[in-house]
């Protein structure tokens, strides 16, 4: 009996050992800012799931259809980001604006599947003269 509850609770473990190793592999990204990507380039695969934050540069926008092009930058240095459409571009999205872009980096182009972007107005404070009153 001790066998048999043995050799279930092995294999039970293993099973689920393999279930979260290997699903935790095909779902985890590298969160980096596109300053530290543009940098370093070689250190990513093209099979690496990259997380890459920074601002749309200005002028740097080009849709085509559901898929579109920008460049995102950070400290100077920029990343080409080729965004595939399988989901939509946020509302927020437009040149300026801080993004966060995930997708795999390919033949020095980072090529995108989501895209999520922040409106700096709604996290600003308002600015407050002697007065007191905001503005």
């Amino acid at each position: 009996m001790n066998i048999k509850f043995t050799v279930l609770a092995s294999i039970i473990g293993l099973s689920l050992g393999s279930i979260a190793f290997f699903s935790s592999k095909e779902t985890s990204y590298t969160l980096l800012d596109a300053s530290d990507l543009a940098a370093n380039p070689a250190k990513y695969e093209p099979d690496d799931l990259l997380r890459v934050r920074g601002f749309v540069k200005l002028g740097s926008v080009v849709r085509e259809g559901k898929t579109a092009k920008f460049v995102l930058q950070l400290n100077e240095k920029e990343v080409p980001v080729f965004f595939t459409g399988a989901t939509l571009l946020p509302d927020a999205f437009k040149e300026g604006t801080r993004a966060r872009v995930d997708g795999v980096w390919k033949n020095g182009v980072l090529v995108a599947d989501k895209v999520e972007a922040k409106c700096a107005s709604k996290y600003e404070a308002g600015y407050k003269e002697e007065d007191g009153k905001e503005y």
